[in-house]
Parts: structure tokens; C-alpha cells; sequence
């Protein structure tokens, strides 16, 4: 049919025909040729640093976060954080929040279950007095009522090199590594975030007993939902981080096979983590290890120092140096140790800003994080007395992420020390009915 129509026409119309079809092809050709060399030129071969293989790829199409409700009759869990007793002005209004969600959530949970809040810190203040947490005790038995309790945590900015020598153990529940304390106070002694990871690393003791822990920073809220689920087959949940770029992942990538470590290529990894405690730990000490290579290898002094300020964001940033040695050490052991992963994006470090009064219920959130934002409910505008005027009274049916956590933030200011103690002792009592 083509062939027909073109010995149709004379040949001197024909010869136009091919000459332009010859020249847009040429074209084609060349446009195709300069957008591979700009890709080439913008992003790292990922199948070079870190093959696709089928293990890998198994792995990666096995991520999802999985929760259930089990039936046991009685399970553990704690709730870990780190507590800044020298910032204590600036934190506690945080450790108020938490405490005071803590509370909400233990309403819905069942009775026979035992979740503790478990606060690692230098010094046994007055407020965790008053707040009826109990001091050096590690929970000896399943049907010990839910507690507050406090361990007695050796900050690294705050220690020597001969008092890691002399007196390594010196608290009763925190296992100090020699050699790896004293890398730290060298390199990373100034880092503010390093101690939130490292009292995983090193209260194991403290914390092996539980079912399941939560990682977790101050800035957050438990939702009723974290009262009956549990991660799915002991996978450790994790939730969404905002530190990755392009040139961040294959960064990160590079990093790890420079270092004969494997890469799984999971990224946005949140500072959140919920599951079996011996697996924290294990991530928390490959977490150590990378932050020192990191620490150590890929930043310069100033940036070390801050010169740079957030100049560098998102490439490339030391502020985040915990998330990026978290992403390491998961992706490694992901592969390395066939450790489970679920990421929780939907399930930890949620907004503390959504207004839909059905998100929570319907989405199964567990946790939610206050991002930084001057959104309702932003915690810098909290701190400010910004929220003083309304009374969470009137927020009692709003049932949305902004309203749940406005509520109990002004709750727990409104609430004496004694009040919260004493509604911690009547939790259980209050569950269920």
C-alpha cells in the first residue's frame, strides 16, 4: 500500500520526503544521546555500588509494616527515651506531652499487657520525682504494675578518657564499650543527638526483658491505637524520615561499599523505631560504628563544627548524622542478617498537624511526631504560651492529629506533677471500662 503511493508521485517529490524523515531521525538521535549523558553525568550507577540481587530485590518487595492484635494473655513494652536533665527547661514540657499520651493510650490497651515508660538521664530530678517514676529498677515480673521508671545514663560529652578507663560501669544498667566510648568523646563528643542512640547501644540490660520497645524522641504522642497493636512477626517498625536526597542515597550507597558494607537500598528512614529489643540493639551498635566512619571520613572540620550551617541541605548535612548512620546500619543488616524491617510511614511519625477527624481511627496511626512548623500543633508555638488561651476542654471531640495532641499538651500543663502520678497509679483500673 505504502509503496503503491510512493511510485506514485514523480521522484523528485520523493527525494524531499526521504530528506526530511532522514533529518528529524537524526534529531531524535542526537536529543536521545545528550539526555543519557545528562543523566550519566547527575547520578551514580546504583547497580554498580549496590547490585540488584534476588535477594536484595526480595527484600525490598517485603517491607511493609505489618501489625496485629495478638492474643496473648500478657506482653511487655517499653517506651525508651533520652532526657537532657541539664535541659531540663526545654524538655520537660515534652516529657509532660508524652507522659500525659502515655496515659490516654493505656485506656484502650488490654489489661493483662504492661507497657513502662523508661527514661534514661544524668540526673534523678525532682520533677521525675514527682512524677512517681522509680529510680535504678528494672521490671522483675509480667504482672508489675505500668511504671515511670528512671536509669541513671552517663552522657558522652560529659565523660573523660581515664574515667572510661577507671570506671567503664559504673551505673548498674548502661554496658560502656571501652574502645568505642572513647572514639566517641573524641569525635563525636559534641554531637547533641549521638546520646538518643547511644543508650540503645549501651541499657541493653535495662530494657531486655520487653516483648517490644519504642525508640523513640520526646516530641511525640502515643495514639489509643498503639493500645492493641504490635508489630507483626517481630519485624521492627520504622518510620519515615525527611534527610535523602538522590545525592544523599548514593552517597550513602558509595559509603557503604567503601566500607564492605551492603546496601538494600531503603532510604527516608525515620528516627522511630518499634520492635524486639535484641534487634534495636543491634542496630543502634552498627549505628555507632557508622556514625564514626562517617563522623571521621566524610565531613570536613567546619562542617563538623557548624561553619556551614544548613547550606549543604539536603545534599549533604552533619545535623543528621544520626539518621544517616541509622540508614546504613538498617540497610546493612537487612541484608547481612536477614533482620525483618517494616517501614511504618503510615504508622510512626505522623503529622501533628492533619485536621481530618477520621484519619487516626481509619489509618491505624500509633505515633505521631511534632514536626517543625508554626501549624497547629506546632510545639514551638506551645512552648510559647502561644496555646494558653483555649481550654482542652473544648477539644475533647476533636478527633483529628492537630486536636488530639493540642488536647493533651494543654492537659499535661494544666495537670500537677501529683495528678499525673496519681493517674498512672489508677491506669490498669481505668483500662476498659
Amino acid at each position: 500500500m505504502t509503496l503503491s503511493i510512493i511510485t506514485a508521485f514523480p521522484k523528485r517529490r520523493v527525494l524531499p520526503v526521504i530528506i526530511i524523515l532522514s533529518f528529524i531521525l537524526i534529531v531524535i538521535i542526537l536529543l536521545r544521546q545528550e539526555q543519557q549523558q545528562q543523566v550519566s553525568l547527575n547520578f551514580v550507577d546504583i547497580s554498580a555500588l549496590s547490585p540488584v540481587t534476588e535477594q536484595n530485590s526480595k527484600r525490598r518487595n517485603d517491607l511493609n509494616a505489618r501489625i496485629h492484635q495478638p492474643v496473648s494473655l500478657a506482653l511487655l513494652r517499653g517506651l525508651l527515651v533520652f532526657y537532657p536533665h541539664d535541659q531540663e527547661v526545654f524538655f520537660l514540657p515534652e516529657l509532660l506531652w508524652f507522659y500525659r499520651s502515655w496515659l490516654e493510650m493505656m485506656k484502650d490497651e488490654p489489661l493483662s499487657w504492661r507497657t513502662d515508660l523508661i527514661v534514661y538521664t544524668g540526673v534523678y530530678t525532682s520533677a521525675l520525682q514527682q512524677l512517681g517514676c522509680v529510680y535504678n529498677r528494672i521490671r522483675m515480673d509480667k504482672n508489675e504494675p505500668p511504671q515511670c521508671r528512671v536509669f541513671l545514663y552517663q552522657r558522652v560529652h560529659l565523660r573523660s578518657i581515664n574515667d572510661v578507663y577507671k570506671n567503664a560501669n559504673t551505673h548498674s544498667y548502661q554496658q560502656i564499650d571501652r574502645n568505642r566510648s572513647i572514639l566517641l568523646i573524641q569525635n563525636l563528643r559534641t554531637y547533641v543527638y549521638l546520646d538518643s542512640i547511644n543508650i540503645i547501644a549501651e541499657c541493653y540490660p535495662s530494657f531486655a526483658m520487653y516483648d517490644y520497645i519504642l525508640r523513640t524522641d520526646l516530641d511525640v504522642f502515643l495514639t489509643k491505637n498503639f493500645g492493641h497493636f504490635v508489630p507483626y512477626n517481630d519485624t521492627i517498625l520504622v518510620g519515615q524520615g525527611g534527610y535523602s536526597s538522590v545525592f544523599t542515597a548514593n552517597r550513602l550507597r558509595r559509603i557503604a561499599k567503601n566500607i564492605d558494607w551492603l546496601y538494600a537500598n531503603i532510604t527516608n528512614i525515620g528516627s522511630t523505631w518499634y520492635g524486639p529489643p535484641r534487634v534495636a540493639q543491634r542496630i543502634a551498635n552498627y549505628s555507632l560504628e557508622a556514625m564514626l566512619h562517617l563522623a571521621m571520613n566524610e565531613f570536613t572540620k567546619p562542617e563538623r563544627e557548624g561553619k556551614f550551617g544548613t547550606a549543604l541541605w539536603p545534599e549533604w548535612h552533619y545535623g543528621v548524622l544520626l539518621l544517616y548512620s541509622c540508614d546504613m546500619a538498617i540497610n546493612h543488616l537487612v541484608l547481612k542478617e536477614n533482620i525483618n524491617i517494616g517501614l511504618a510511614y503510615n504508622l510512626l511519625d505522623q503529622f501533628s498537624t492533619k485536621t481530618d477527624p477520621y484519619d487516626i481511627e481509619k489509618n491505624n496511626r500509633l505515633h505521631i511526631h511534632c514536626w517543625h512548623t508554626q501549624d497547629r500543633f506546632s510545639k514551638f508555638l506551645f512552648k510559647e504560651g502561644k496555646y494558653n488561651h483555649i481550654h482542652p476542654r473544648t477539644l475533647i471531640h476533636d478527633t483529628s492529629a492537630a486536636g488530639y495532641t493540642l488536647r493533651l499538651a494543654l492537659e499535661s500543663r494544666l495537670m500537677s506533677f501529683d495528678g499525673l502520678r496519681q493517674a498512672l497509679l489508677n491506669a490498669k483500673n481505668l483500662s476498659n471500662v
